[in-house]
């Protein structure tokens, strides 16, 4: 059947150029664009692996991104960049011989991303005399925790003696502690003295009276603590509120973190 064009004498070529132009635009349609999608570019990311109390470098780290291979490991700096990453959120485990391995969402927003991430000391198969080199240079901050463990009269226990015997709440250390109870109820544990059963030792934390530490708190953060259970027992500085005892406990400070 013959159309429009083609009844009219002289427009067939017409009709012909029309249809041209129309399947141009088509194709020119067809053809998609240039993405100015941000998510879509690619850039690197420089990332940092450190000890969060130290501030240290931490060589041979592994950085591990989700749906993205091989791992890669940081250098003696604790450095590595990573090229080739398109900007957006990833899901990043960052992890290191004698640390705890850490899982953290990584934003990438811009061509270059400069990320730190620090880790937490566990010592785990590390020798010890790592492990004690480490910790006298951590000495400075806790001196006067380690000057009461060589002449003190209470009980004491460091971070290390928490991790290896897997304790994790402040009841565990104490149960094993002579002259302490701990009597747990469904929300909370009591601690009580056994020479002063009619009120609770004192909490002190990193120098200050605190009431946020029961006998189910986590101990995940702490350096080293203390157990008075007596006034005779007691430091000087600690006999403010000791008449029933004290528990002393220092955090770990991870100004790194």
């Amino acid at each position: 059947m013959l159309g429009f064009f083609d009844s009219i004498p002289g427009c067939r070529s017409l009709r012909l150029l029309t249809l041209s132009v129309t399947g141009l635009g088509l194709v020119l349609s067809a053809r998609p664009a240039l993405s100015q999608d941000p998510a879509a570019q690619e850039g690197s990311a420089r990332i940092l692996v450190i000890d969060d109390e130290t501030g240290e470098p931490i060589p041979g780290a592994f950085i591990r991104i989700k749906g993205r291979s091989p791992d890669v490991l940081t250098d003696e700096k604790g450095r590595v960049t990573i090229p080739g990453i398109k900007q957006g959120r990833y899901t990043v485990d960052v992890g290191a011989i004698g640390y705890e391995s850490r899982r953290e969402a990584m934003l990438v927003q811009s061509a270059t991303a400069d990320l730190r991430y620090g880790l937490s000391f566990t010592g785990d198969k590390l020798p010890d005399v790592v492990v004690e080199a480490r910790q006298e240079k951590l000495y400075p901050r806790y001196s006067d925790f380690h000057r009461r463990v060589k002449n003190g009269a209470g009980f004491y226990i460091t971070w290390r003696e928490i991790h290896a015997k897997g304790y994790s709440r402040l009841g565990d250390v104490l149960r094993g502690v002579r002259g302490v109870q701990v009597a747990c109820r469904p929300s909370d544990c009591l601690i009580l003295m056994s020479r002063s059963r009619s009120c609770p030792p004192a909490i002190w934390v990193d120098g200050r009276p605190s009431d946020f530490y029961g006998g189910n708190t986590p101990i995940g953060d702490i350096y080293g603590m203390e157990v008075y259970r007596g006034p005779s027992e007691l430091p000087a500085e600690f006999t403010t509120n000791g008449m029933c005892g004290a528990i002393v406990l220092w955090t770990k400070n991870r100004s790194y973190r």
